[in-house]
């Protein structure tokens, strides 16, 4: 049996860029987004993500991503590739569930797999991802 191992910490955003496309009067707006954080924790290092968003005229939506993450992870280096799916609300605050994209691991974290997602309220950024190695 592969045993799990749950990291915690919390991410820092640093950049975040998007761009509005297919406009409609008076309908969601739908964007390209992508940026780049810092993590801490279990997880020292950085990600890299783009998605894309669907917000609604109230300041709600969701949104979908894909994020390569290069870290230090239980004592391995190497990066992986989250995806990613999730909500935010008006004031900013979001949440999302996340996996690791099935052989994205490379150098030291090959084999990884795992799950858990982030949160985001009132400025406070927290993560888990439960993850265990194939080999």
């Amino acid at each position: 049996m592969t045993t799990t191992t749950l990291a915690t910490g919390t991410i820092e955003s640093k950049s975040w860029d998007q761009t509005e496309f297919a406009v409609v009067p008076d309908a969601p707006t739908l964007g390209a987004a992508k940026g780049y954080d810092l993590y801490t924790g279990d997880i020292e290092g950085d990600a890299e993500w783009q998605g894309l968003t669907c917000t609604l005229p109230d300041g709600s939506g969701s949104f979908d991503s894909l994020q390569r993450t290069r870290c230090t992870l239980g004592g391995r280096s190497g990066s992986f590739i989250l995806r990613m799916t999730g909500t935010f609300d008006p004031t900013g605050n979001s949440r999302a569930d996340w996996s690791v994209v099935p052989g994205s691991g490379t150098e030291g974290l090959t084999g990884i797999s795992g799950t858990g997602g982030y949160r985001a309220d009132d400025g406070t950024n927290t993560y888990t991802l439960t993850y265990r190695f194939d080999r």
